[in-house]
């Protein structure tokens, strides 16, 4: 089991001239300077975790790991603003998750971890272009969305 979510309530609004450029900012400053928010995670294992983190970061750092685990890799997402590291080991049609603060190991299905990162894509995508459609004209919007298509 694994339970991914963002808490809409928490995300901090963008300063209006980060929002003036939106369509149009650089890749690096979208996920580093916008749009954080808090993340909850669960597997079996360890119990529900939120922690903040900027969320379209945190959408390209799962969308990568679960892009290395379909082609029989490992996945990693790691928190710039921190030392802070989530790993995901494929181990049959499982996964065995880790986190560097806790020695605790969890686990989840594989098939599961990739349809549940494509949906916390989705919904963080739409939620972002719903209160911000200019959003959908960057780049990067483009890169996440194709990522995430590449998933399914």
């Amino acid at each position: 089991m694994i339970l991914l979510e963002f808490d809409r309530d928490s995300m901090r609004e963008p300063s209006e001239s980060q929002i003036a450029k939106l369509n149009s900012v650089a890749d690096w400053q979208l996920r580093y300077a916008y749009f954080e928010t808090k993340v909850t995670l669960t597997v079996d294992g360890f119990d529900k975790e939120a922690f903040r983190v900027p969320l379209l970061d945190f959408i390209y750092c799962l969308l990568l790991s679960a892009r290395a685990i379909r082609e029989g890799g490992e996945g990693r997402v790691s928190f710039t603003e921190s030392d802070m590291l989530i790993e995901f080991f494929p181990h049959e049609s499982e996964l065995k998750v880790l986190r560097s603060w806790d020695p605790v190991p969890g686990s989840c299905g594989t098939d599961e971890f990739i349809a549940t990162v494509s949906r916390f894509t989705a919904d963080g995508l739409k939620y972002i272009t719903s209160k911000y459609p200019t959003f959908r004209d960057n780049p990067t919007f483009q890169k996440l969305t194709q990522f995430r298509s590449e998933l399914t």
